[in-house]
């Protein structure tokens, strides 16, 4: 069999990726039987392949960087989510301890609270978003400190600061140029 299993006791459900290099990790329960494992992966052999096929057209699509095209590239998204931090900070009455430009791949930006402090990364991909798309990630991350959930009550704040940010979630999650190495 041509894939690679993690057993985890928190896990509840059985979950199937294929890696940017074509390998298939699945993702189990720990008490799930190797038959179980099996089975799971020869019913989605379709699906597997079809995954294969996707990744390897859009490897063409792929813009390589350089060190310092990501550095530059930092630098950029500092200054730029910087000054949206502090323009939507006074605005909501809050500001993180720091803000830390990341290379981060699969996360906009994420709030971190250590003790009674806040600080904000952002990956340095989030300046390839249209600049709405960046105020969302940036309110959405600083209403966290407020809520450190996606509760009813997260979303209503995010609401009073920017009453269309479903529709700029929806364009973030689906933005398809998120292929910068």
């Amino acid at each position: 069999m041509e894939y690679k299993v993690i057993k985890d006791n928190r896990r509840k459900k059985m979950v199937m990726m294929v890696e940017k290099d074509g390998t298939v990790v699945i993702k189990v329960p720990k008490w799930t039987r190797k038959a179980v494992i099996e089975m799971f992966y020869n019913n989605n052999l379709n699906w597997i392949t079809a995954q294969r096929n996707r990744i390897k057209q859009e490897k063409d699509k792929y813009i390589p960087l350089s060190e310092q095209d990501i550095k530059r590239l930092k630098k950029q998204a500092r200054e730029l989510l910087s000054a949206k931090t502090e323009y939507y900070g006074k605005i909501m009455n809050l500001r993180p301890q720091y803000v830390k430009i990341t290379s981060a791949r699969t996360h906009w930006g994420t709030c971190h609270r250590k003790g009674g402090k806040y600080s904000i990364c952002y990956s340095y991909r989030t300046i390839f978003l249209p600049d709405r798309v960046q105020d969302y990630i940036v309110v959405h991350e600083l209403a966290h400190m407020v809520h450190f959930d996606h509760s009813p009550a997260f979303h209503a704040l995010v609401e009073k600061i920017l009453p269309d940010w479903r529709t700029l979630s929806d364009q973030a999650a689906n933005f398809k140029d998120y292929h910068i190495y």
